[in-house]
C-alpha cells in the first residue's frame, strides 16, 4: 500500500490508500465515472511525487494543482 494524492474531480486533495502495482482506480460519482491514473512528477521544492490524477488531465494541470495542494 502506498499513500497517494488525488487530483482532479471529485477526490481533488484527498489523500488515500492504493495498492502497489495499481495504475489506475475509478470513483464513481453523480455525474458519472472518473478515471484516476497514476503519474510520478517531479515538483521542485518536493522532489518526486506520487499522484493519481484524473485521466483526462494534462500533465502541466497536473503538476499547478499538485503544487497547490502540497504547499
Amino acid at each position: 500500500m502506498a499513500i497517494v494524492l488525488y487530483v482532479g474531480g471529485s477526490k481533488d486533495g484527498d489523500k488515500g490508500l492504493v495498492p502497489h502495482g495499481f495504475t489506475k482506480s475509478r470513483a464513481d460519482t453523480d455525474i458519472g465515472p472518473e478515471i484516476y491514473t497514476e503519474r510520478f512528477m517531479e515538483l521542485q521544492g518536493l522532489g518526486r511525487v506520487r499522484v493519481m490524477a484524473l485521466e483526462s488531465l494534462q500533465d502541466e494541470a497536473v503538476k499547478l494543482r499538485t503544487a497547490q495542494l502540497c504547499r
